[in-house]
């Protein structure tokens, strides 16, 4: 009989409830729209990716911290979220971003008029296919929480910074789906292959791109 000690490794940690984990979702949406409401025009970059790498250090261990249509669906292509909860991800986002553009009308601080230029819609998905391969990149990685805030926030700022002059820098179909469903009761037309289908396909390339070149 052998007298090496046998180890036992320690159990992995319980995941959350998924109550919990939509409600983070939820608020994490919620404070980074009006993050982008609020802020001067001139800074809205740094400052909503600023919040974004708060809000991943915050709730990043409950949810996973997408607060962010694109992202969730990067990582069901690449199976890091079962479809279902993937969806219900998507709805408590939408959900964050309706109460931050309520908030935002009621203190008379809406979303800028966007005033897309011809290829707004590549610089959609540039940024988004900017911030969710690293995210994607991030997460198969396992990367320290720290690391992973700050390249999530400053890759969401950068992707604002690259896109904002051809098409405003959206890069959140939750935040699209809201603000521009309005416009659509109105007969205004609607901006849904631009802000929401296009970047939707980013996110699906972006990830897939990510596993590519992801070393098992």
């Amino acid at each position: 009989m052998s007298d090496r000690a046998i180890v036992t490794p320690p159990p992995e940690p319980a995941e959350p409830p998924l109550a919990k984990r939509l409600l983070a979702e939820g608020i994490g949406t919620f404070f980074l729209v009006v993050a982008a409401l609020l802020s001067p025009p001139a800074l809205t970059f740094a400052l909503v990716g600023a919040v974004l790498l708060i809000i991943v250090v915050a709730i990043g261990k409950v949810s996973g911290a997408h607060i962010n249509p694109a992202v969730t669906v990067g990582l069901m292509t690449v199976r890091k979220i079962p479809i279902g909860t993937g969806l219900l991800y998507i709805v408590a986002q939408i959900v964050g971003a309706f109460l931050a553009l309520g908030l935002g009308r009621l203190v008379d601080r809406g979303f800028p008029q966007t005033d897309p230029q011809a290829n707004a819609m590549w610089f959609e998905m540039l940024g988004v296919a900017l911030l969710v391969f690293v995210v994607t990149r991030v997460v198969l990685m396992d990367a320290p929480p720290a690391a992973s805030a700050l390249a999530i926030g400053v890759s969401l700022m950068t992707g604002i910074a690259i896109a904002g002059g051809s098409s405003g820098g959206i890069l959140n179909p939750a935040v699209a789906a809201v603000f521009f469903t309005g416009d659509f009761v109105r007969g205004e037309g609607f901006a849904g292959g631009t802000y929401i289908i296009a970047p939707l396909v980013a996110a699906v390339v972006a990830a897939l791109l990510a596993r590519a070149v992801h070393e098992d």
